[in-house]
């Protein structure tokens, strides 16, 4: 019982010191600190909370921000995410255009609007600007940029854009895992089925290793290539695998409907 209110104090002083951190971080940095200063501590408050999953707090963190630098770049650019986590799609993309007016430069800020756009189908307009960011060589997340791209041209119908684009993506990031299990996939539907296996491979070390977990759809395709290249064992293991994790799947079905298929 006396470790239990132990625990309990303990937290609840750990609670009360990092709200009492946050009261203090606000006020220093309105009060004493320079507008720019606190410009930029609103703005990553806004980001913090938005992370936690509570945009009403981050939306209030980032209009203080607005209210001593209006046309500030990256608080525009936070109040961008904002909206488009609350579903304002038109408000989202009115601040991302005005942090790239206001730093044509600001790489961050192309990249969320490029997305956007490619949420609201406007592929060509995402392709533009999906296209300048992964070509930023100084930008820490091509890998992000070259798969949002990739997916993309997979939405316009152009597959073999794709699977450049998550070429690119893999040769900055060799064990990116979404751009290892979607290329194999487009490959896969070429009917490129040695890339695509070596690629499928790479993506099953890694489960192999505990970094990452399959899919019904990576499972069902393991089967499919295994099936191919006539590794036996291996495929029915993965079927296996398949029938006792998504029994109730859409690749379960197909491949249910695949072996009446062969026995009849």
């Amino acid at each position: 019982m006396r470790t239990a209110v132990i625990r309990i104090l303990g937290a609840f002083l750990i609670v009360s010191v990092l709200q009492a951190c946050v009261t203090v971080e606000e006020s220093r940095f309105t009060r004493k600190a320079s507008p720019e200063k606190a410009v930029e501590n609103y703005t990553q408050l806004g980001l913090g909370y938005l992370q936690k999953g509570r945009p009403d707090w981050a939306r209030d963190r980032l209009q203080k921000a607005l209210e001593i630098a209006p046309n500030d770049a990256k608080a525009n650019d936070a109040m961008g995410l904002v909206w488009q986590t609350e579903g304002e799609l038109d408000l989202a993309e009115e601040s991302f255009r005005k942090a790239l007016k206001e730093d044509p430069e600001f790489t961050l800020a192309r990249h969320h609007l490029g997305r956007l756009y490619a949420r609201t189908k406007q592929y060509d307009e995402a392709r533009s600007l999906l296209t300048d960011v992964a070509n930023d060589r100084y930008y820490n997340n091509r890998v992000g940029a070259y798969n949002d791209l990739a997916l993309n041209f997979y939405r316009m119908g152009n597959s073999q854009g794709a699977i450049e684009a998550y070429s690119q993506s893999l040769r900055l990031a060799p064990y990116n895992v979404d751009a290892l299990v979607n290329i194999s996939t487009l490959l896969f539907e070429a009917q490129r089925y040695d890339e695509s296996l070596k690629y499928f491979d790479r993506f099953d070390r890694l489960v192999e290793r505990d970094q990452t977990e399959h899919t019904a759809h990576s499972l069902w395709l393991g089967v499919k290539l295994l099936t191919i290249h006539q590794q036996t064992s291996r495929g029915v293991a993965m079927a296996a695998q398949l029938k006792q994790r998504f029994p109730d799947s859409e690749e379960y079905r197909m491949y249910q409907e695949s072996l009446n298929g062969v026995s009849s």
